[in-house]
């Protein structure tokens, strides 16, 4: 056997185990959430063209955070080309139900390796992604909770996180927080960090909206698919704000795989006063199990359909 042949294996073995580990992590916690609904939430009638619409928005938002990845990486010097990027992008969603999330940074780098990509710089692109998603997702999620006197509180607990995730994106700080991360590392080198500028700091906050947008209409799309008739347009500003502020929540509670359990109760508690206790369980629930399935599809396909050669030579 090959070395190349058995690398394969031992890659396909790994990406079976974490799907494995994902979907039964998944899996106790959505029968956590079911037991504590009433027995009347347990027979909502569901629009599943709404549900599609939802796993659209979803997967649609990904390629938009995709879309930013790749920008990061070109400021890295980075010869590797959209596709690879966007389709490591979306399959290392799946390492984020591995607890401390470090795992998407290795799935990142395994990926784009083979193109060319350092792992040093794609390491800092995805940091710096990551963190300039939190600020859009932090500020977005501000301005939409102050659509609504009840949410002017957490309004203002969302612009602080949006706040303080954008003070370490700045082109100001963030590359001096990445000199300071090197130090240890002798053989790192400060070209490895991708050029951070306020155009692309513009660019990742206009796409970020955009992509968050897209995120709290899967939300608001799984909504409608349960409850068409008691959600007016004039709520859809709160649900899409509060799917932002739940993520962003989750996603600082690192220890806990994907957020399990800390989105869930955030963003429950944020829908419910606009939907009511029991379309605010079903509505989270149902959000967690297609997002999850989406991430599981789209990483089966894009596994399977792997990038040809670099098709970005060159650096705009």
């Amino acid at each position: 056997m090959s070395s190349n042949r058995g690398r394969r294996i031992a890659i396909t073995i790994a990406k079976t185990i974490i799907g494995v580990l994902v979907v039964l992590a998944v899996g106790r916690h959505v029968m956590k959430i079911w037991a504590k609904l009433p027995p009347e939430g347990r027979q909502i009638h569901v629009d599943w063209s709404w549900v599609a619409m939802s796993a659209a928005c979803y997967f649609a938002g990904l390629l938009v955070f995709g879309f930013v990845f790749d920008q990061v990486l070109i400021r890295g010097n980075v010869l590797v080309g959209p596709y690879s990027t966007v389709r490591a992008y979306v399959i290392s969603h799946l390492g984020k139900y591995v607890p401390g999330k470090a795992l998407v940074v290795v799935m990142r780098i395994g990926l784009l390796a083979s193109a060319g990509a350092r792992a040093s710089t794609v390491t800092f692109a995805s940091f710096y992604e990551t963190l300039l998603m939190m600020a859009a997702g932090g500020l977005l999620a501000a301005g939409l909770f102050l659509t609504d006197r009840a949410y002017w509180t957490t309004a203002l607990l969302a612009l602080g996180v949006g706040g303080a995730f954008l003070a370490v994106v700045s082109p100001q700080v963030f590359p001096r927080v990445c000199r300071l991360a090197i130090l240890p590392f002798a053989k790192t080198n400060h070209d490895a960090i991708p050029v951070i500028s306020a155009r692309l700091l513009a660019i990742g906050l206009t796409a970020g909206i955009v992509g968050w947008s897209l995120w709290g209409m899967s939300q608001v799309a799984l909504v409608l698919a349960i409850s068409p008739h008691a959600f007016p347009v004039a709520r859809w500003p709160v649900v899409i704000a509060g799917v932002g502020f739940a993520t962003i929540a989750g996603f600082v509670v690192a220890v806990l795989p994907g957020g399990l359990g800390v989105r869930e109760g955030v963003l429950m508690a944020a829908l419910a006063p606009a939907l009511g206790e029991t379309t605010a369980i079903v509505a989270a629930l149902g959000l967690r199990l297609v997002w999850i399935s989406v991430e599981l599809v789209a990483a089966g396909l894009l596994s399977m359909i792997r990038p040809q050669v670099p098709d970005r030579l060159t650096i705009p």
